[in-house]
């Protein structure tokens, strides 16, 4: 009897992958140069293990109260599979070296990705980055839903699958979230088949099955030795020499961007989703954010690596914006010109040292207007981005960016087009109160009354109709009114007054105790309704100034019912902010649609001073804010006060 002869680990490797590109046992033995009877008992023994993977799993994701029994046993099931070791590179087949040159051909055959150009091009220039000597860093600006943290997962597979060395950093906003993307990468690494994507996926065109197998081609990543270090939030893949790692960083570690991770460098630093709405304007979070990225984050890449964050724009006061103004400087070693001798100022930059952009940017748009060439480059079975306008066609269709792009141009330009603007400074555009055609392209009907002069009422106002006054103070004592007449059936604010004066409490509403006589601002404007048959039924009042300096007395009582007027104390705090809401939620509708109606400008500082501070407002800002909040806690109270009733007329005969 014959012996046995060993079957080389590059022909079982070859087996497997002509099985997983259709071939029958018959074929595959006959090119590997196997019996037919082993490659049968190979094909059995691969079911038998697959089998017993997703029992495994669907024990371990639906069984409770195991104390992790089910975890343990797919553990174990793993170190079992009859599986290659790493296999070198001068033993790899045909497919898996094309497949190390190769990113697109990668990502079809073990991953099974659609063909997307812009994530090819993004990848190689990633890597040829990481091969440079240099340390690089480097911005990725991507719209949202293109993609970018499936780019990130691939690249980081590529680069263990090219060299099983390397130590790479997965960071994201949150531990949890880093660990859910180094898990992938981790299932990724130890799958034993093909894999294959959710058939509705493969049907819209989002997903291919994928080829091959990392394992099979590549040989197994997971170490068979028990104690190797193999967790979702960090893992160290087999070398080819069989041994481990010969420094302490694992191949992959996941850290949240709070987490201390002071003693671990990498070679590859990815960071995703570590900017957000809440930490791109001035706030506290967004210093932590900076100060953990300059003091730590950047410190964690060694020398000759690469780190990366990638990431939509959200303004310019974003982690983006952050690292793109950093700057470097190139000094020469052997300078010992002290510039003592220089008489001009203009000679004095000659001494001074050459200074480059720190990070890279990288940048692909939503959608190129310079490459549409009608609506069948806009389809959802056009050609992507370099050949066509549209970055992802089914990602991205043209059918959700153009609802973005006209209903919400700023939104559009920032976070699709990653233009450099700053969405929380543009409450309005000055468009949207004069009137006329948009930067987005749209004639909008503006807010002036070009023959209305302020203290003006339209004419032919008829009922019913609000008549208001909201007040809101500043620490500085400028103090910002603004009346308002509102007409509920038309929907249409009407901006009678604006005043923003500096002033004390008596000049607000004082009361003569001598003579008796109302005298101040608001019991001026209170006269004034009367007289102009339209009186104020209510003054909205910023809480702390209705407590301090009105309902605290007994005569700003007296003067309620004398006048027959309500004083309502409104409570600004994080309603300023809300989604439903806030300022922002309400004064860009009133203002787009025209529904706000201001007094000419022609003349007029009151409406220009208005419109400042509308086309300057941000959320953070300190002043220069008044007249805005005035017109937003009159619009938010509006709808929860009682219409007025027309003013009384005095009984004349006739005759008269």
């Amino acid at each position: 009897m014959g012996t046995k002869r060993a079957v080389p680990i590059q022909d079982k490797a070859k087996f497997f992958a002509l099985i997983a590109s259709g071939r029958n046992i018959k074929d595959a033995c006959a090119e590997t140069g196997v019996h037919v009877n082993t490659g049968s008992r190979w094909l059995k023994r691969a079911k038998e293990l697959e089998a017993n993977r997703k029992e495994a799993n669907h024990r371990a994701n639906t069984g409770a109260g195991n104390g992790g029994r089910q975890e343990r046993a797919h553990m174990d099931f793993m170190d079992t599979i009859d599986l290659p070791s790493a296999i070198p590179h001068d033993m790899l087949c045909e497919e898996a070296l094309r497949g190390l040159e190769d990113f697109d051909y990668f990502r079809r055959r073990y991953l099974g990705r659609v063909p997307s150009p812009w994530q090819v091009e993004a990848a190689l220039t990633l890597v040829k980055l990481l091969e440079s000597e240099e340390k690089e860093f480097v911005v990725l600006n991507v719209p949202p839903g293109a993609g970018k943290s499936t780019l990130f997962h691939d690249v980081a597979v590529w680069a263990i699958v090219r060299n099983r060395r390397i130590r790479v950093m997965i960071g994201s906003v949150s531990q949890n979230m880093a660990k859910m993307y180094s898990r992938r990468i981790r299932e990724t690494l130890e799958r034993v088949s093909p894999i294959l994507p959710d058939p509705m996926m493969v049907q819209k065109g989002l997903a291919i099955d994928a080829e091959g197998c990392l394992t099979i081609d590549y040989g197994r990543f997971k170490p068979v030795d028990k104690g190797a270090l193999w967790r979702a939030e960090e893992f160290v893949v087999e070398q080819l020499d069989g041994n481990g790692l010969d420094n302490k960083e694992p191949t992959v570690r996941a850290y949240g961007i709070e987490a201390e991770f002071i003693g671990h460098r990498a070679d590859l630093c990815l960071f995703d989703d570590v900017a957000s709405p809440d930490n791109a304007r001035e706030s506290v979070a967004r210093d932590k954010l900076l100060e953990r990225w300059d003091g730590v984050a950047e410190a964690r890449c060694d020398p000759g690596g690469l780190l990366a964050v990638v990431g939509q724009r959200l303004g310019s006061g974003d982690l983006y914006a952050h690292c793109l103004s950093k700057e470097t400087y190139d000094i020469e070693e052997d300078i010992s010109y002290d510039g003592s001798d220089v008489k001009n100022p203009e000679d004095v930059q000659e001494g001074q040292p050459v200074r480059q952009k720190k990070y890279r940017q990288i940048i692909y748009k939503a959608y190129y207007e310079e490459l549409d060439t009608g609506k069948e480059s806009r389809s959802f079975k056009s050609l992507p981005y370099p050949d066509g306008p549209l970055l992802d066609p089914r990602r991205l269709p043209w059918k959700d960016l153009s609802f973005i792009r006209y209903s919400k141009p700023d939104l559009f330009n920032v976070v699709y087009q990653q233009e450099d603007l700053d969405l929380d400074t543009r409450l309005v555009h000055r468009t949207w109160i004069t009137g006329g055609l948009g930067p987005d392209g749209v004639d909008y009907p503006g807010c002036v009354d070009n023959h209305r002069q302020p203290g003006h009422i339209p004419e032919g106002l008829a009922h019913p109709w609000i008549s208001i006054v909201a007040v809101d103070p500043s620490p500085t004592m400028f103090w910002a009114f603004v009346w308002i007449i509102y007409q509920p059936q038309t929907n249409l604010y009407h901006v009678v007054d604006i005043e923003r004066v500096k002033l004390s409490a008596e000049e607000v509403l004082g009361y003569d105790t001598m003579t008796s006589e109302y005298s101040g601002l608001m019991d001026e404007w209170q006269e004034r309704s009367y007289q102009m048959g339209y009186p104020i039924s209510h003054w909205v009042v910023e809480i702390n100034a209705a407590q301090r300096f009105l309902l605290a007395h007994d005569f700003v009582r007296k003067w309620q019912a004398l006048h027959r007027v309500n004083v309502i104390p409104h409570t600004t705090s994080r309603n300023k902010l809300d989604e439903s809401l806030g300022v922002e939620a309400l004064l860009p509708a009133v203002i787009r649609s025209g529904a706000l109606r201001l007094p000419s400008m022609s003349g007029n500082w009151k409406t220009l001073a208005a419109t400042d501070e509308l086309t300057k407002w941000a959320r953070d800002k300190k002043s220069g804010t008044d007249i805005v909040m005035a017109l937003w806690m009159a619009i938010l109270n509006l709808p929860n006060l009682t219409q007025a009733k027309a003013p009384p007329r005095q009984w004349r005969p006739k005759w008269l």
